[in-house]
């Protein structure tokens, strides 16, 4: 059975069903990716805090004492007894183990300091940003920062308040780590994320995709049969894959076929007897000729007739009239079987079509089949009916059919003037 194309539906369907999904992988992804973004800078942050505090605590273990400057001309920053001005052994070994910078401010200036400038000289002398200045020089309070820009390079950087004993807050100490590291490492533990997301949204995509083209696919062969037998096709068939399917499309499609056998019914069958009607039967003789002829093998025609028809119906009413038709149509169909086929050519009239079998053995059938009509009684209400029938029956010998159909009907019209309740030949 020919098929289209997918159709619209097919593309609305996928679209229904991957557009949300590529939409809901996402969300997922941005905020996942924000999540885990915060989650680090979280952790920056408390990294940066405590090594914050570490130093803060180291500085006063080791160099008990206030912060001050010495000098007139060149200060030199002291630590209690101690001069810290050039002794960058703990921030270096700080910087080396952890990979963060430190610098330590007097007031606003920086004194020691691990970040460099771009000849590789310590950027002494410098001073802090306005806004650490406020907030934690003059503020006294230690803030974290995601952008700190110090000589062209972003940092996360944390700034502590450094006090005396006096409680003055007399300098700044300065945790930072490059935001380059920062995101790289976002980007190292995020990139697996988004290629996860992608990686499930393409396979439930294409599981999507599969499924709707196959759900889709269904459609339309159910479509296209009901297309075929609209148009008076009642041989079209459907997959078995599909009649089979534990699910409402295989319900559809089986409901489908029901209806076209009920339509085949109605279109092939007479509806008192049952029998092939006469559209049905000409098809059927057509088919017969065409497999014979094929095959060069006999075939026979017959009409036959129900004697004095007209006169049961006038005696006993058209209903037992009915009755009769039914009794005899079964009666010729049991006969039949395996020899051909019958149907309902007209009224009280019958064609009777013997396949693979010769002129003579068909009329002997025929006889047989007489014998049978004229032992058959028909009881209605307290009657018992006596039937008896007329055959006329020729041989294959002509592919038309209007000549085969003329020839039986002369020979059962011989038979009709002949006294009836006979076959002719």
């Amino acid at each position: 059975m020919r098929t289209r194309g997918k159709g619209k539906i097919g593309y609305i369907l996928q679209a229904i069903n991957i557009i949300p999904l590529i939409a809901f992988g996402i969300l997922i992804l941005l905020l996942g990716t924000h999540w885990f973004t915060r989650a680090m800078h979280s952790e920056v942050e408390q990294d940066l805090r405590n090594v914050s505090a570490s130093l803060s605590n180291m500085l006063d273990a080791l160099h008990p004492g206030d912060f001050k400057l010495v000098g007139d001309v060149a200060y030199r920053l002291y630590k209690g007894e101690d001069d810290l001005t050039g002794r960058y052994a703990l921030i270096d070994r700080i910087k080396e183990n952890t990979g963060l910078d430190i610098t330590l401010f007097y007031q606003d200036t920086r004194v020691l300091t691990t970040i460099k400038d771009n000849e590789g000289q310590r950027i002494v002398g410098s001073g802090a940003p306005e806004t650490v200045i406020k907030d934690v020089l003059e503020g006294g309070e230690s803030r974290f920062y995601t952008n700190t820009v110090i000589y062209g390079v972003s940092y996360f950087s944390y700034y502590t308040p450094l006090y005396n004993r006096d409680g003055s807050v007399v300098g700044i100490l300065f945790v930072g780590k490059p935001s380059a590291n920062v995101e790289a490492a976002v980007r190292s533990s995020v990139y697996p994320l988004i290629y996860t997301d992608i990686i499930l949204i393409a396979i439930v995509s294409l599981f999507t995709f599969i499924y709707t083209r196959k759900f889709v696919s269904c459609l339309l062969q159910i479509h296209e049969f009901l297309r075929e037998v609209s148009t008076g096709n009642m041989n079209a068939s459907l997959d078995d894959k599909i009649l089979k399917r534990p699910d409402e499309l295989g319900e559809i499609a089986v409901s489908a076929l029901n209806m076209q056998r009920s339509l085949r019914t109605l279109v092939d069958r007479d509806a008192l007897t049952s029998l092939s009607n006469r559209r049905s039967g000409d098809i059927r003789l057509r088919k017969v000729i065409e497999e014979c002829s094929a095959q060069n093998a006999p075939f026979c025609v017959a009409i036959g007739d129900i004697d004095f028809f007209k006169k049961v119906n006038d005696t006993y009413g058209h209903e037992c009239g009915d009755q009769v038709l039914k009794e005899i149509s079964a009666l010729l169909r049991q006969h039949m079987r395996q020899k051909g086929f019958v149907a309902r050519w007209g009224g009280e009239e019958f064609l009777l079509v013997f396949s693979h079998i010769d002129l003579d053995t068909s009329y002997d059938l025929l006889n047989k089949l007489l014998e049978e009509i004229r032992k058959k009684r028909v009881h209605y209400n307290e009657a018992d009916i006596r039937v008896t029938m007329t055959f006329g029956v020729t041989p294959g010998n002509s592919h038309d059919i209007k000549e085969l159909l003329r020839n039986a009907d002369e020979k059962l019209y011989e038979g009709k003037s002949s006294g009836r309740d006979c076959v002719v030949k």
